[in-house]
């Protein structure tokens, strides 16, 4: 079991090898899609944890008050309301419970892969990467935490 550290520096070496992996095979990605793939997979590499009081749990909560408070001076009520409903999950599981799940590792992720199909309307795979990195940081929490062995 890591650190909330050595989770982040786990999700770092994932990202550098998905990033040397699609730059070998499949493209190109510039210097800022590399720090976003980077960014992402250091997040998703601590989200795991967000069940108990960790670096994780203070880092997302952050952002989903500032969300929740922006979705509210939004008058995005009913958003806000559902928002506020969804991020109480995780702190009602148990530790090492749902969010130490593979299929939580590969639904987690899904809005950034559904957010340009949803966005244009049509079949468009272009956050196909971004997701990709995130499951990368998170496939490197569940590594480190063993709950898929690497032997």
């Amino acid at each position: 079991m890591a650190s909330g550290k050595g989770h982040i520096w786990g999700g770092l070496i994932f990202a550098i090898i998905f990033i040397y992996t699609i730059t070998n095979y499949f493209y190109k990605p510039s210097l800022l899609e590399v720090v976003i793939y980077i960014a992402l997979a250091c997040m998703f590499s601590v989200w795991p944890d967000i069940d108990i009081k960790s670096f994780g749990q203070k880092f997302f909560y952050s952002i989903f008050l500032i969300t929740d408070i922006f979705l509210i001076v939004q008058k995005e009520f009913e958003i806000a309301a559902y928002f506020g409903l969804i991020i109480i999950l995780p702190i009602l599981a148990k530790h090492r419970g749902w969010t130490h799940s593979i299929p939580a590792m590969i639904l987690i992720p899904s809005p950034l892969l559904f957010y340009s199909i949803i966005m244009d309307g049509t079949i468009n795979i272009s956050g196909i990467y971004f997701y990709g990195s995130a499951v990368t940081g998170y496939f490197s929490h569940l590594v480190l935490d063993r709950i898929i062995s690497y032997k």
